[in-house]
């Protein structure tokens, strides 16, 4: 963790020093990956910073420079040209490309970079509306969300390098292949864990008391599609760190992004998450718990517990 912020304010620095332009784009999915290939497409000497929506909120860091570009997160605080698509993400910079109804902000930043009659470019951003919308139906798109999943920080940062200078031939190259792998192995333990849990209830809530390693996102897809018409994941990310991930079916009546919104977090309304710090399991259940009987109108929460493996019921 230490690493990747000094590594961050590496390239910050490198950035100002050279006087090249910078870009901050999130690093979670494959949205906010191509939104930063986009960007280096424009400005190929350009540098791309990755962070999560939490740190563009309230990293000193983060917040301290003037972004040339920022794609698919909220307000850094002072930034140029902006692209997203997030009801939770308010404009802010100079020039805003800002669409709510946008299927990605990969979308608006091919025009807000001016990049629409570039046919590598606008391929790269139909991949993001397949992913974004969790309607993957080309072999491309699946294997880029591998990658990006995959992909440690600095490995994110080469797979935004490749696709800006080789489009989709970059899925080719060996090292990314090796992420793709990676998260396949992911992919399966997540199925596992979604055929164990199934049939689920209509709002299903699983409580990991330790990180399994396993593609949490994905799992919440696997229950919509068992039947779920909410879900909510709770899983450790480290020291006093929490990530949720709510998701909601898009024939029902939940609002992910407005759950996700009050633990500090965003999203879409039918995906959403947010990352908070707590004092153990319990201290994150204190968090978490008041929100979900206030939005889902319930005295009680029935979750299933998983702990080293194993599952259990609970009332809570």
């Amino acid at each position: 963790m230490r690493a990747t912020l000094l590594y961050k304010l590496y390239l910050i620095a490198r950035a100002k020093l050279e006087g090249r332009r910078i870009a901050l784009v999130d690093e979670g999915d494959p949205d906010g990956i191509v939104s930063g290939a986009l960007f280096r497409m424009k400005y190929p000497d350009g540098v791309v910073v990755l962070a999560y929506p939490t740190e563009a909120q309230k990293s000193v860091l983060i917040r301290s420079v003037k972004w040339d570009f920022v794609a698919d997160l909220p307000c850094p605080g002072r930034a140029v040209l902006r692209a997203d698509h997030h009801l939770t993400n308010p404009p802010c910079a100079e020039r805003e490309f800002y669409d709510p109804s946008a299927p990605a902000s990969a979308v608006l930043a091919l025009k807000a970079l001016e990049l629409d009659g570039n046919a590598a470019a606008s391929k790269l951003a139909s991949l993001a509306v397949e992913t974004d919308t969790a309607n993957i139906v080309s072999q491309e798109a699946m294997e880029l969300e591998a990658a990006v999943k995959g992909a440690d920080y600095r490995g994110k940062l080469y797979l935004i390098a490749l696709l800006a200078a080789r489009g989709l031939e970059a899925l080719k190259d060996e090292r990314i292949r090796g992420f793709i792998e990676r998260y396949g192995k992911s992919r399966g333990k997540t199925e596992e864990v979604a055929k164990a849990l199934s049939p689920p209830p209509r709002e299903a809530i699983v409580i990991f008391t330790r990180d399994e390693r396993i593609a949490y996102r994905y799992l919440t897809i696997l229950l919509e599609k068992a039947g779920a018409e909410f879900t909510f994941v709770l899983v450790p990310k480290g020291f006093f760190k929490y990530r949720v991930y709510v998701g909601a079916r898009p024939s029902s009546k939940y609002n992910a992004a407005s759950i996700a919104s009050r633990l500090g977090g965003g999203g879409h309304k039918y995906a959403a998450g947010a990352t908070f710090r707590a004092l153990g399991i319990k201290g994150a259940l204190e968090k978490v718990l008041p929100v979900l009987k206030e939005e889902l109108n319930s005295n009680e929460i029935e979750a299933v517990v998983v702990s080293n493996g194993n599952m259990r019921k609970s009332i809570l």
